[in-house]
């Protein structure tokens, strides 16, 4: 790095510069002068560089500028030099910053340019971070907003997957980025800075596995959010009920007669499972997430999200025992790896995905029913005694038997028989948790609280 300083400027040789200084040339670490200057004894020019490359650490009489934290720039800069008889000229010239620019800086608090403010920085010895710090303290109030925001939208880019929260509806897709903040604190109930995200759960440790993976894939963000959204609704429920495992294995026993009562038998299932302890928010599917369901431990009891994403009544089921077969089975797993994300494109390698889909499936249809479901498939009164007998709604066969086609005969088999498959729609209208269509979490969490506290079983 090299600075050119004019000759007829500067009346003073390197060694000279020094002796004014009340400091040797080797103070400066790494810098080269490079000193256009007239001798005393002629007008011939010359050119002189001097490489400076000493250690300063260990010279007595130079120490490193330690900022103040109330101090800016320019009160540092004119302290060192009325310590070490520095005069503005000399110091311009050296370091090749316009005297005026200078002179206004020190008096006046001007603006320098980022070049200027480096060269002294490096002449003063400051670390990147006093630099900084003492800049800020120059800052109006009004700069300081200014950078406030800056952090706060670099906070908000780097925890959030801003595209996707405008397609679901979180923010606002007609709208500019000086909103976000304001939205998103309004839809999480902060009331002073989006920055609250990162602690606004009470169980962090949850959500250590998920932290890892953002920071290894940012395509995670979805999940992230997801993730927190579902841990601070099952803090804020509060399930009152203690978890009854034995119970609870009884029930699994009976579940599969629930799904012949279509309009209401998956709203009583969540119920009786609520006063098992056992508490299931069915949601819609949140973009990117790529989950059929999540299951927790929370304060010693079972939290699970069921996500309706094809929003097909057998998929309810088939998910929801799929996941209380992770209750039953891997409880003290799930407290050591924090939680399980039942997922078709990432499975879980600590957990059993192939027993827990056999044993949602096998509750619904017998094996040795499934085996043979293809000979009666079509026959659609066959159909309908044997979901009698087997206290099953009918449509839980087909979309049983559809599932587990092989990929080649799928499409085909959809096609011909989707037509008894039934919807969700009005399955889960009463107990759906639907935070992002209420645009405030909390409102929706208040909202399912009281469903679920107060509807009575018949």
């Amino acid at each position: 790095m090299a600075y050119w300083v004019s000759g007829s400027k500067l009346k003073l040789t390197i060694d000279s510069f020094a002796n004014s200084c009340k400091l040797h040339c080797e103070i400066i670490r790494e810098i080269e002068f490079v000193v256009h200057f007239c001798t005393t004894n002629s007008c011939i020019d010359g050119l002189l560089l001097v490489n400076l490359h000493k250690n300063v650490h260990k010279m007595p009489y130079f120490k490193l500028v330690k900022q103040n934290s109330n101090q800016n720039l320019r009160d540092i800069l004119v302290e060192h030099m009325q310590e070490n008889g520095i005069s503005e000229h000399s110091l311009a010239d050296v370091l090749n910053i316009d005297r005026r620019a200078l002179n206004k800086f020190i008096k006046e608090g001007a603006d320098l340019k980022f070049s200027q403010a480096i060269l002294i920085m490096r002449f003063l010895r400051m670390g990147e971070e006093d630099f900084i710090s003492a800049y800020e303290v120059t800052m109006s109030d009004n700069e300081n907003f200014d950078i406030d925001k800056a952090d706060t939208l670099s906070y908000i880019f780097d925890r959030f997957d801003i595209p996707t929260l405008k397609s679901i509806g979180i923010i606002k897709k007609r709208t500019t980025i000086d909103t976000y903040d304001e939205q998103l604190r309004s839809f999480f109930g902060f009331n002073n800075s989006i920055m609250e995200y990162d602690s606004f759960i009470r169980h962090p440790a949850l959500f250590s596995k998920s932290k890892r993976q953002i920071e290894e894939n940012k395509a995670r963000k979805m999940r992230d959010f997801w993730l927190k959204c579902a841990v601070h609704s099952f803090e804020k429920i509060n399930n009152p009920y203690d978890y009854d495992r034995d119970t609870l294995i009884e029930f699994m026993k009976h579940i599969q007669e629930y799904t012949e009562d279509v309009a209401h038998g998956y709203e009583k299932a969540v119920m009786i499972l609520y006063r098992l302890g056992v508490t299931v928010l069915t949601q819609p599917y949140i973009e990117k997430t790529g989950a059929f369901g999540v299951t927790m431990i929370i304060d010693d009891k079972p939290c699970i999200v069921i996500t309706d994403m094809q929003k097909k009544y057998h998929k309810l089921w088939v998910s929801l025992i799929h996941e209380l077969y992770h209750v039953i089975n891997d409880y003290d797993l799930l407290v050591s790896a924090s939680y399980h994300i039942t997922s078709e494109n990432e499975p879980d390698l600590l957990f059993n995905e192939e027993k827990a889909d056999t044993f949602a499936l096998r509750v619904l249809v017998p094996e040795d029913v499934l085996v043979n479901l293809d000979r009666v498939v079509n026959f659609e009164i066959k159909i309908r005694q044997l979901s009698k007998q087997l206290s099953v709604d009918s449509s839980i066969l087909y979309g049983v038997y559809l599932d587990n086609l092989p990929k080649e005969r799928r499409s085909a088999g959809y096609k011909m028989l989707s037509q008894y498959l039934k919807s969700t729609t009005s399955v889960t209208r009463t107990i759906f948790f639907n935070f992002v269509e209420k645009q405030k979490l909390d409102e929706a969490i208040t909202e399912i609280k009281g469903v679920l506290n107060n509807i009575r079983i018949a």
